[in-house]
């Protein structure tokens, strides 16, 4: 495929974040520092019912930053759980945004990540795919795919048909509007992890995901998990008292 000559799209970075502020903010900064974009580039906030003093927090952290993001929006999805968040998120930047980056609270940057040859693979007109995986390639069972060139970069196409029930899921992604609109709202009132699992069994979100080959170490790098970090450190902890 050939370069596009494009009118850079906007980009939304939506921070899923519920009282973790730590966390967010180490996020929220990552992404300020180390995200570059030639086009605009939003913030969507998407907040479960946090408290007044977590949201503050966040707005002086978007603060330190004049003008990095093109525009700020908030949802609050009032304690109705991850899937409720997300579909609050989405009712916002659908109308923001053509290209979107869902990123929950304790995933930290850890590298320049320029949007750019992502999006532009994204905006080809003949797009073999329409989600980007940006972290490590987890599986249980066999995960299939298929080697593609776009834009000037190596991708691995995944196969819908594998197994493997995460697909698509996993760790931050950048994937384009329709796809999200495709897909359909998430189920709610389910824990995150179940809620992701049970959008990962429909076909519509299986389809056109690729993992970028000469972006990401199969075992991640560019994103770090910070919350599992923690949670491990936690659970060596309960087991040494």
């Amino acid at each position: 495929m050939g370069v596009v000559h494009m009118t850079w799209p906007t980009v939304a970075v939506v921070l899923l974040t519920y009282e973790r502020t730590d966390y967010a903010c180490a996020t929220l900064e990552s992404a300020m520092d180390y995200m570059t974009y030639s086009g605009p580039l939003a913030l969507h906030i998407a907040d479960d019912g946090s408290d007044a003093e977590h949201i503050k927090r966040l707005a002086r952290q978007v603060e330190t930053i004049p003008g990095h993001f093109s525009q700020e929006t908030w949802t609050n999805s009032e304690r109705r759980g991850y899937g409720a968040s997300y579909n609050a998120a989405t009712q916002v930047v659908h109308e923001i945004a053509e290209i979107i980056l869902p990123l929950e609270d304790d995933w930290v940057l850890t590298r320049l990540l320029n949007l750019d040859p992502l999006v532009e693979a994204l905006m080809q007109p003949d797009a073999l795919f329409d989600c980007i995986r940006l972290g490590y390639i987890g599986y249980t069972q066999p995960l299939r795919g298929e080697f593609c060139y776009v834009s000037g970069a190596h991708y691995l196409r995944l196969d819908p048909s594998s197994p493997e029930p995460h697909v698509f899921a996993g760790h931050p992604r950048l994937e384009t509007r329709a796809r999200q609109r495709r897909v359909g709202p998430w189920i709610e009132g389910l824990d995150p992890g179940t809620t992701e699992y049970e959008v990962a069994r429909r076909q519509e979100a299986r389809e056109g995901v690729v993992w970028p080959l000469d972006l990401v170490h199969p075992r991640g790098g560019l994103f770090a998990h910070i919350g599992a970090v923690q949670a491990r450190s936690d659970q060596r902890e309960a087991v040494e008292a």
